[in-house]
Formats: C-alpha cells, structure tokens, sequence
C-alpha cells in the first residue's frame, strides 16, 4: 500500500476514531445516568436508539445527494454537523435534552461512516481493501484503549458531561487535518446521473446482489451489539466488579487486542478468502457471546479473556464484512449505496439496544435479569450472518 493512501487511510481511522467513542461513550456511562436521572433499561434503550434513528432520517435525505458532490466537500460538511452535535451532547441537562441532542449527532454522525466508506472504495483497490478495513478498524481499538477509558475517567473525576466536551474539541482537530488532507475525490461524477430518491433507491435496490449486501449489514450489527449497552451494569450490579476501575480495564484490554489483531485479520481476508476467515469468527465468537452474558466469575482475569475474546472474534467479523459490502457498488452509486448500509447499519445496532432495553430488566438493587437472552439472539444473528454472507458476491474488476 502507497504510503498517501496510508495517510489517508490514519485520517479517516481518526474520523472513525471520533465517531465510535462518541457512540460508544453513551453505554458505560450508563451506571452514571441511571443514579443521576434514575433511567431505566427502557429508558437508556431509546436513548442509543435516538441516535441510529438521527442516522436513518439523514440517509433518506442524502442519498440521492451524496454523489452529486466531491466527497471531500460532503466530509467537511458531515463532520462539522457531527461536531457540533457532540458538543451539544455535552451541555445537555436532562434525559430528554440528551435525547434530542443523540438524535442530531446521530443526523450527522452515522453518514460520516458511509462517506469514509466511499472513499475508501475510491482509493483503494479491491484487492487491497480488506487490509484498508483493517486499518480504519483500528479506530475502534484506539477508541477502545484510549478514548472509552479516558472518557469514563473524566466522568468519574468531573462530570458525566465532560467526555462529550473534550471530544469535541477533538473533533475540531481532527475537522483541521480533514480539510487539509485529505484530497478532493470527483472521479464518481464522471458517471454521476441525477437521480431523484425513489430513482436512487430502485438504481441501488435493482440489484439482488446489493439487497443481500444490506441484508448482511442489517444481521451483523445485531449479532455484535445485543448485548454491548448493558455490559457495564452487569460488570456493576451481577458481578460486582467496581466500575471505576474494572469497565475502563476491559475496554484497554480489549482494544489493545483488536490493535493488534485488526490489520492482520484485514490481511487474512484478503489472502484466503472473506467467507472462510468469516465462518472461522462466528464460530470463536460463540465463546463471548454465550459465555459473557452468563457469566459467573470474581476473576478480573477470566473477565477480561471473555471480553477481549469478544472484541476481536465478534467485532473483527465487521472488518470482512464491511469490506464485502463495500465491494458490491459501482462507483457512480457507491456513495448512495453506503448512505443506505449506514442507515441500516446504524439502525440495526439501534434496533438491538431498543429491544434489548425492553428485554432486560433491572431490579431495585440495579441487577440485570434476562440478560442471557441476549446472547441467545446474539449468536441466532450470527448464524444468520453465515447463512447470508456468501450470497454476496464482489464486483469482478
């Protein structure tokens, strides 16, 4: 790989970068809202839901526009919303007002992941892009190891507000090195035809192949994030773990696994084949899955093997995946196309919090019951996800 497209690549892993710790900041900050605001699981489910909501108003209105434009110019845009929306999440002061400002940062937010994509599938070659997945996935991991537990320390030591603030003075770092680069990408408009939305969304549903990308997309999100925005309360309550000390661990843990692990599984995809490396981590993922939401342990050791094991089985499952999927789109709809997979993408982890909200309950002592169900349709979506998986079939270039 060139060394500008490794350039390029560390930018929009940083933009990831933001865009994952504000999403996942939320979920363990979860022990914090509830004794501040007293929520409930419900209550915290549509708070995760506002924000994948936010993602699929915004789609229905970009995609038909996205392609229209430079994606350099469709970037600075989108981040900017997106900064704003984060720091808006910062000052607000009740559960509705947090709500709400969810529901903006989600507007701008799960687009920019979708426009990364594109770009992405602009300036990489296919054969290169499970590598360039895996690059861009190590935003996750620096979100992990550095972002998630920075952020819960400054909430344990100031405010529950304080990570979305100083997050947002990130961002407007990261909007300066985005405007000066990342290089402008028009080689789409070439065979840009204006379309209007029901013309884009029958040009990028025609395609059976592209119905089973989405279809993909709509399972795996699932499959990963069922049981993510409880994890902190049944650390917290079920096996009391302290949360100060524990949570940020696991997340450290875990990200600096994926760090190591992202790149070479991206590698792997590439050299063996997506679906063998797929089938090889749904199967590992079982483990996690079924054994953290079930588990039964004082052992910070044995915590952290389930957990680290979750991060890299179930969460490396998105860099073939997405890689996949990017595959499927020609260029001149590639960006409408990824406008939906984000949609969808965002809506389905959403989707999953919603219901897993009103699945779990909380007791007057805060303990979680029902939380082994999660993991039950944690894994049902995984097999789904195998099943489905290889009706996808790449673009042959």
């Amino acid at each position: 790989m060139k060394r500008t497209d490794v350039v390029l690549l560390l930018i929009l892993a940083f933009v990831q970068f933001t865009g994952i710790v504000d999403f996942m900041i939320l979920m363990p900050l979860k022990p914090k809202l509830t004794e501040l605001w007293g929520i409930n699981p419900q209550q915290f489910g549509i708070a995760v839901f506002a924000y994948g909501f936010g993602a699929f108003i915004s789609s229905l209105i970009c995609v038909n526009k996205v392609d229209r434009f430079d994606r350099k110019k469709v970037l600075v845009v989108i981040y900017a919303g997106f900064t704003l929306g984060t720091f808006f999440c910062g000052f607000a002061n009740s559960y509705i007002m947090l709500v709400i400002a969810r529901f903006i940062t989600g507007l701008f937010g799960g687009v920019s992941g979708s426009i990364i994509q594109s770009i992405v599938g602009d300036a990489i070659p296919p054969q290169k892009r499970g590598q360039a997945m895996g690059i861009l996935m190590m935003g996750f991991a620096l979100a992990s190891i550095v972002g998630v537990p920075g952020g819960l320390y400054l909430a344990a030591h100031n405010h529950w507000y304080t990570p979305f603030l100083i997050l947002g003075g990130l961002c407007a770092l990261v909007f300066i090195g985005i405007l000066f680069v990342i290089p402008s990408f028009t080689g789409h408009l070439a065979t840009f035809k204006q379309q209007s939305f029901v013309g884009v969304m029958k040009s990028v549903l025609s395609s059976p192949n592209r119905r089973w990308a989405l279809l993909l997309t709509a399972l795996i999100m699932p499959s990963h994030f069922f049981i993510i925005p409880f994890l902190s309360d049944f650390f917290t309550y079920n096996l009391k773990f302290d949360y100060s000390t524990t949570v940020p661990l696991v997340y450290i843990f875990g990200g600096a696994i994926t760090a190591f692990s992202s790149p070479l599984i991206g590698k792997l995809s590439d050299r063996i084949g997506r679906y063998k490396v797929l089938l090889a981590l749904t199967v590992l993922s079982l483990i996690p899955l079924l054994g953290i939401p079930n588990l039964h342990t004082q052992s910070k050791l044995v915590l952290l093997c389930f957990t680290a094991s979750f991060f890299v089985f179930s969460g490396s499952r998105m860099i073939v995946s997405m890689a996949h999927v990017t595959s499927t789109a020609e260029p001149s709809i590639r960006g409408a196309f990824l406008i939906i997979n984000s949609s969808v993408q965002q809506f389905g982890t959403s989707i999953a919090s919603l219901a897993g909200g009103f699945i779990v309950m909380q007791s007057s002592d805060n303990t979680l019951h029902n939380y082994p169900y999660l993991g039950y349709l944690a894994v049902f979506f995984s097999i789904l996800v195998a099943l489905v998986f290889n009706k996808v079939k790449p673009l042959k270039v």
